[in-house]
C-alpha cells in the first residue's frame, strides 16, 4: 500500500453536507484532533442530495445521507450536514452512527439555537458522540459525553469528554 493511501485511509475524513459555514468546520477540526488520535481532515463540500430529501416531512433521511459520506475513504469518515435529519419512528435526530462501523453524521440545524460559543459546543459533543459510536460505545448513564441526547438541552447538559470508562474503551481502539 502506498504512502498516500495508507495516510489517508488513517485519516478521519470530514465530509460536509450543505451549507455549514468553513470556520465553523474548521473550529470542530481542531477540537475533534485534540480528542482524539488521528488527523481530521475536511475531505468533501457537497450539496443537499434530492435523493435523500423526505419531501413530507421536509428533513432528510438520515440513513441516505450515512451511505453517501460511506462512499468516501478514511479511518472514519463524519458526515456534518447543515439540514434536519431524521430516521424511521423518530420526529428528528441529532446525529448518527453505525455502532463499531466507520461512519457517523451531525446535524447542525438544530445546534444552532443560542449563542455562538454553545452551538460550538453542541457540535463537538455531538461529533464526539457519534464517533464514539463508531467505535462501539453505546449509549452511557455516567456523566459522559455518551449519554444519550433527546433534546438539545440534553447536549447542553452532558460534558464535553468521555466518562472514565468510555474513555478506556476508546484508548483501546486508538492505540
Amino acid at each position: 500500500m502506498g504512502v498516500a493511501i495508507l495516510l489517508l485511509m488513517e485519516r478521519v475524513n470530514i465530509v460536509v453536507i450543505g451549507d455549514v459555514p468553513p470556520v465553523e468546520v474548521e473550529i470542530l477540526r481542531n477540537e475533534l484532533e485534540k480528542v482524539f488520535s488521528y488527523d481530521f481532515s475536511v475531505y468533501a463540500r457537497l450539496p443537499l442530495p434530492e435523493e435523500c430529501l423526505m419531501e413530507s416531512r421536509g428533513q432528510y433521511d438520515a440513513t441516505c445521507l450515512l451511505n453517501r459520506i460511506m462512499q468516501y475513504p478514511g479511518y472514519r469518515v463524519l458526515g456534518v450536514v447543515s439540514s434536519d435529519i431524521s430516521f424511521p419512528g423518530y420526529n428528528f435526530l441529532l446525529g448518527l452512527a453505525a455502532s463499531g462501523g466507520r461512519g457517523a453524521l451531525i446535524s447542525v440545524y438544530r445546534l444552532r439555537h443560542g449563542d455562538r460559543k454553545r452551538y460550538l459546543e453542541r457540535m463537538k459533543k455531538e461529533a464526539m458522540h457519534e464517533l464514539g459510536h463508531t467505535f462501539g460505545l453505546k449509549h452511557c448513564n455516567n456523566r459522559c459525553v455518551m449519554q444519550f441526547s433527546n433534546t438539545v438541552f440534553d447536549v447542553d447538559n452532558k460534558p464535553p469528554a468521555f466518562c472514565e470508562e468510555c474513555s478506556i474503551k476508546i484508548r483501546e481502539h486508538l492505540r
